[in-house]
Parts: C-alpha cells; sequence; structure tokens
C-alpha cells in the first residue's frame, strides 16, 4: 500500500472514436480498418502508467472488438474491461460513452449513468437535443493505495446549444454531489462546444467546481495539436476543439509557478497537480487513416 503522503500518477484519455456507421463519409474509413489503429494507439498511451480511458460514440460491438483486441496481446492481470450503458435503452443500444479501466489497479465501487434531459433517470433526449445524451459516472478505488477518485464520461449534443447548457448544469450538479463527499473527480468528454461557446464557458465559471486541465500545466508539459475535432477531411468544417478533460478545481500551481519561491505554501495542500497534457494525432501521413474524426485527449496527473 502507497503511504497517504505520496501522489497518485494517473494519465487520463479521452477519445470520441466515432460510432460504426454502415455509410461513411468521404474519407472515413471502415470500423475494422481504424480499429487496429486505435487499439496500437491505446496500448502506446497505456502501457507505462495507471491509466482510465473515457471513450465517446461507441456502439456496444464496437466496446466488445476494443476490449478483446486490447486483451489479446496482454496478460489476464492486465486485462481491460469497462462500465457504462448505452444510451437509448439503458442496456446496449445506441452509443455508450465507457470508462474503460484495469481490475487489477481499479476497482468501482459505484457504476451510474444519466441521462441530460429533464429526466435523468430513464432514457431520454433533453430540450433541443437532436440525440439522446449521458454521462458514465462512478466511484473508483485505486487498489494499490486504497484511495477513491471519480472518473465521468460523456458526448454532449452536436445540435442543440440549449440542451448542452443544461447539461453542462446537470454536470455541475453531479460533480458538487460527489465533492461534497470529499472525492476527487476527474471529467472527460466530447462536450461539442468551443471554448466561446454555452457548455464550456458555464463549466468555465468559478462556481462550477471544475477546472480545464490545460489551462494548469506549462508550455513545457503541453504536446500536439490545440484542436481535438478535424472531420475526415471533406465535411467542410473547420478544426476546432471540443474535448476537454476536467478535475474537480483543487489544483496546485504549473511546474514553472512551483519554482517560483513565492507560491503560496498552500498549494501543497491541492487534489491535484497536472504534469502534462496532449492532443495526439490521429492521423498519419504514411497510413493515410483516419483514426477518428477526433483526436485523443490526454492528461497526465497527480492525486496529492
Amino acid at each position: 500500500m502507497q503511504p497517504p503522503s505520496t501522489p497518485l500518477t494517473l494519465r487520463i484519455i479521452s477519445h470520441n472514436i466515432r460510432y460504426a456507421t454502415a455509410s461513411p463519409f468521404r474519407g472515413e474509413e471502415p470500423w475494422p480498418t481504424r480499429l487496429p489503429l486505435l487499439i496500437s494507439q491505446l496500448h502506446h498511451l497505456t502501457s507505462a502508467t495507471p491509466s482510465i480511458v473515457c471513450l465517446q460514440e461507441v456502439l456496444h460491438p464496437q466496446l466488445t472488438d476494443i476490449l478483446s483486441t486490447l486483451n489479446s496481446t496482454l496478460p489476464e492481470n492486465l486485462h481491460w474491461t469497462s462500465i457504462g450503458v448505452h444510451r437509448d435503452d439503458g442496456h446496449l443500444s445506441g452509443e455508450a460513452s465507457p470508462i474503460l479501466y484495469q481490475p487489477s489497479i481499479f476497482t468501482p465501487r459505484t457504476n451510474n449513468t444519466t441521462w441530460l434531459s429533464p429526466t435523468p433517470d430513464k432514457p431520454s433526449r433533453g430540450w433541443d437535443a437532436a440525440s439522446i445524451r449521458i454521462i458514465t459516472h462512478g466511484i473508483f478505488k485505486h487498489l494499490p493505495s486504497h484511495r477513491e477518485i471519480v472518473f465521468m464520461s460523456t458526448h454532449l449534443d452536436d445540435q442543440g446549444s440549449k440542451s448542452r447548457f443544461h447539461a453542462a448544469e446537470i454536470i455541475i450538479k453531479i460533480t458538487s454531489e460527489y465533492t461534497k463527499q470529499g472525492l476527487s473527480v476527474v471529467l472527460a468528454g466530447d462536450f461539442n462546444s468551443e471554448v466561446t461557446e454555452e457548455a464550456y464557458k458555464r463549466l468555465a465559471e468559478e462556481d462550477s467546481g471544475v477546472v480545464d486541465v490545460k489551462n494548469h500545466v506549462g508550455w513545457a508539459g503541453t504536446y500536439g495539436e490545440r484542436n481535438t475535432y478535424t472531420g475526415f477531411g471533406y465535411e467542410g468544417e473547420s478544426e476546432k476543439r471540443i474535448d476537454f478533460i476536467f478535475v474537480n478545481d483543487s489544483v496546485s500551481k504549473t511546474v514553472q509557478q512551483a519554482n517560483n519561491s513565492e507560491v503560496d505554501p498552500a498549494v501543497a495542500k491541492k487534489d491535484w497537480k497536472v504534469t502534462g497534457y496532449a492532443v495526439m494525432p490521429n492521423k498519419f501521413k504514411d497510413i493515410g487513416v483516419f483514426v477518428s474524426d477526433h483526436r485523443a485527449v490526454v492528461a497526465d496527473l497527480e492525486l496529492q
């Protein structure tokens, strides 16, 4: 068991993997072509650090493919599994926003799905949303240290601005319920909201209880692209940053600030330290295949 004073190192990966459509866009390869590239990326990103993977836009056959392929090259004690239901029926129909974890490292104490609508306890579409939307969340125990952390994965609507704003309000309420219990929270997902738009602006307000991890790491700890949505090259849309990782708002200073002797000693009492942030490539020139129309977002954290 780790001593309580030892920081818990953790990597969070958030990725909208693009659902397995029967009618691919121009420039989009079918799911069986994209799957091996996604798996190799997940292997690479999760090989060295205890990791949690938050996915979005995942159909049940895709989740089965991901887990079985990911586990096929790993010893049993390193296998992955997931929590989360699918949005259309609360079981296997429609897209899911699952949270993937390794049972040898984490165990979920709770497994919850909330529908982002006025009726959050049952499958339902909210306000002006074009689709049913959910957030998957649970309390996980880190087995080596016995510390408990809340992980959350969500995907907000791509059409309804009103639904995105109200979804952010629901998420803030859920986060508050956890932090009132003294729990640390990680929130990740595709928010379909740029930083100037409704959902992100609401989550960025001081009373939201969460902060964007990108804002708490210096340039030396930042890698990769700025934008997280790319499309497949023919949609006529510009690239944009709409995928984010947040933590509850008890965050210590960046590496540069921490080296400043004027920093308030109270920062040492903060929950989180952000040690790295990256937006990974979703296409390599020599392969020529988009893994997804989104890039994976990665945050390296220390829970103090």
